[in-house]
């Protein structure tokens, strides 16, 4: 009951805010579902998506205070710049070895970039980066693995990732190869934030790989089962096999820096935080370790 009442804290508000987002613009424009389909204008696309953050940020720090994990609460001020840009650097490298294996057999070029470009790039990542990993590595994964089972919570939190970004109109076949690349993508950013003790340095990853996906998007590569259906990365065994090979150097290599706790053992858990703004009260702490 207890772990029921901590998801329906955050989903229940999430739900009805992401439902809001999209419904009430569509029926403005006479078709309630058409920023579910594509189908509307660029304007109302873009005012979607910075309202459905918005609801994102507001339901996740609204549940965190109410009955989060154990952890501080997302930060307010200044990040932690050597895990962002840490988490930053490992993203980049890694779409960029995706890249140069891509253009050696033939199905990538180069685009032309600009620095303006680039700087809208950065800053759309990072918002977004924070809001999914603050939602799904900060409250989601932090109250399932004090609920259950740390396997159960890793693959619950991901799977849950994945089938969000799934709720659109496509084709079933796309849409399995990229949930599974948004799958493995999850459990590494999971992994990344148990390693380092922060979610900073999975957001400054994670915003490597939307920086990509908006300075070169899936349309300019060509699609297959090597590069990814539909073009793009997540939907493909070449990015599978690298977001492996990631998770597989996280757990040797381990992530190095101050202050981090150690990774605890098998089946525990160990609380991750942001270690800047606002945190959970001790009495709040308290509380929802012994209800």
């Amino acid at each position: 009951m207890r772990l029921v009442r901590r998801l329906g804290a955050l989903l229940g508000p999430l739900a009805a805010g992401w439902l809001a987002c999209w419904l009430i613009p569509g029926l403005l424009l006479g078709r309630p579902a058409a920023l579910l389909d594509g189908s509307a204008p660029g304007g109302w696309k873009m005012a979607y998506v910075a309202f459905l953050y918005l609801v994102i940020l507001a339901s996740t720090l609204r549940a965190w205070r109410q009955c989060g994990p154990g952890c501080g609460a997302p930060a307010l001020g200044a990040p932690r710049l050597s895990g962002l840009c840490g988490g930053l650097g490992l993203g980049l490298l890694g779409v960029g070895t995706h890249r140069l294996f891509l253009a050696w057999g033939g199905w990538w070029s180069p685009p032309v970039l600009s620095w303006e470009a680039g700087f809208q790039a950065v800053g759309v990542a990072l918002v977004l980066a924070f809001g999914e990993e603050v939602l799904f590595r900060g409250y989601l994964f932090g109250v399932l693995r004090e609920e259950l089972t740390r396997p159960l919570a890793y693959f619950l939190a991901n799977a849950l990732f994945a089938v969000v970004h799934l709720l659109r109109p496509g084709d079933p076949l796309f849409k399995m190869a990229y949930g599974l690349g948004l799958f493995l993508a999850g459990t590494i950013l999971c992994r990344l934030a148990e390693k380092s003790g922060s979610l900073w340095a999975g957001i400054g990853l994670h915003s490597a790989w939307i920086i990509m996906g908006v300075l070169d998007p899936p349309a300019r590569i060509h699609p297959g089962w090597i590069s990814g259906l539909g073009g793009d990365p997540a939907a493909g065994v070449l990015g599978w096999a690298l977001l492996a090979i990631l998770w597989v150097g996280l757990g040797i290599l381990g992530w190095s820096k101050p202050g981090a706790r150690p990774v605890p053992a098998a089946g525990a858990a160990q609380p991750i935080a942001l270690e800047t703004g606002l945190g959970v009260s001790g009495a709040g702490s308290r509380r929802h370790r012994l209800t």
